[in-house]
């Protein structure tokens, strides 16, 4: 590493909120960051601190807070919250929201932050996501492919990002002040996150791409643990209380004016921040319209129904197992090595590299790890 890249990776903040059930994977996040020149601030809401509050011992660059949800608070707004406080804490020119199971390559990192410094029209950088899961072995895959040009995203027309269908949701590496202010207009708590805290989630990835002109990087910038429903009752995983509806439920169900209203003002903010005065008043009209969009997509989605596997799926299936060389498959998990040999993709040694060692750390014995958490 050069010490310009170096100087890269000190302008940047990694910021980890985390909940109790997923220790195991903080302590590996705490692993893979101690030895990067990256600020790493980990926002923690369980009943009792894991670890001291304040510099984590021997990794000067890494900082936790805990930060506790308050009596009503439900596990999943005590998350949104810390994304706000982590947004509070952020000093550094750039940052980039992850998960303890999530990993940013230091070469995508480097990449990112190269154009965000030289292009200063230029808000945001995302790249490939390459997803990891367990079954009896470490399956390695591009599950988030981007479906069309993204270069559409690096438009200066507001209306022109929103009409795109790909965004980065949560992932890329941001100009902090643009990000701070997204973050705080997201998951602001309103009066709809009593009954549908997936409002949240929907404004995050309209206004992720309303609010930053994004270029996309052909490289892995992101290594990702897919998702995984666990076992405990109070997981984040879990699809939505009883008390909940989720965002197809919530927006086709005739919601209270007072509601929508709350929804969006929240989008006006957005758009208000990356548009002239003079198109302030068109703003409310364009919130308007994604709202009646969005309500077209999840009647659509409502009437379609999931159809059991065909012959067709399983005959896939089968020939995958003995095939799986075939291109059609390409997006298949499969063991790492077999995964350099995708002719679809191309990994530089370097990222080849990084991405061994991630894998090496998935798979090293919790005792082998430097520091542990006080449970």
């Amino acid at each position: 590493m050069s010490p310009y890249e170096i100087e890269l990776l000190n302008e940047v903040t990694i910021i980890i909120p985390t909940y109790e059930p997923t220790i195991f994977e903080l302590e590996r996040a705490i692993e893979y960051w101690r030895d990067k020149p990256v600020t790493v601030h980990v926002l923690e809401g369980s009943e009792n601190a894991w670890f001291p509050v304040g510099v984590i011992s021997g990794s000067p660059n890494i900082f936790y807070f805990h930060l506790p949800r308050t009596v009503h608070q439900t596990a999943l707004m005590n998350l949104y919250a810390n994304f706000v406080n982590g947004s509070v804490l952020t000093k550094t020119r750039f940052c980039a929201l992850g998960g303890t199971d999530d990993f940013y390559t230091v070469s995508g990192l480097i990449d990112s932050l190269k154009i965000l410094t030289s292009n200063p029209s230029i808000d945001a950088v995302a790249g490939r996501v390459l997803t990891y899961k367990t079954r009896k072995k470490l399956l390695w895959y591009h599950k988030y492919t981007p479906r069309q040009n993204w270069s559409d995203l690096e438009s200066e027309s507001l209306q022109n990002r929103l009409s795109t269908g790909s965004s980065w949701f949560l992932y890329a590496v941001c100009r902090t002040e643009r990000f701070n202010k997204f973050l705080n207009i997201c998951y602001e708590e309103k009066k709809f996150s009593e009954i549908c805290s997936n409002v949240h989630e929907w404004m995050f990835i309209v206004l992720c791409k309303a609010m930053f002109r994004t270029k996309y990087i052909d490289s892995v910038q992101l290594v990702r643990q897919d998702n995984v429903v666990r076992e405990k009752k109070e997981q984040l995983t879990k699809a939505k209380s009883d008390a909940q509806l989720t965002w197809d439920e919530f927006i086709t169900s005739s919601p209270d004016e007072v509601y929508i209203d709350e929804i969006k003002t929240q989008l006006v903010k957005g758009f208000s921040e990356v548009t002239p005065l003079t198109e302030h008043p068109m703003n409310i009209e364009l919130a308007g319209e994604q709202i009646r969009l969005a309500q077209e997509k999840a009647l659509r989605s409502k009437s379609t129904h999931l159809k059991n596997k065909t012959f067709k799926s399983v005959l896939g299936s089968i020939l995958f197992f003995f095939l799986p060389g075939l291109n059609v498959f390409s997006d298949r998990p499969r063991r790492l090595k077999y995964l350099w040999r995708n002719p679809k993709y191309q990994y530089s040694p370097e990222q080849q590299k990084e991405v061994e060692e991630i894998e090496k750390l998935l798979l090293k014995p919790r005792e082998e790890l430097r520091l542990r958490a006080n449970i």
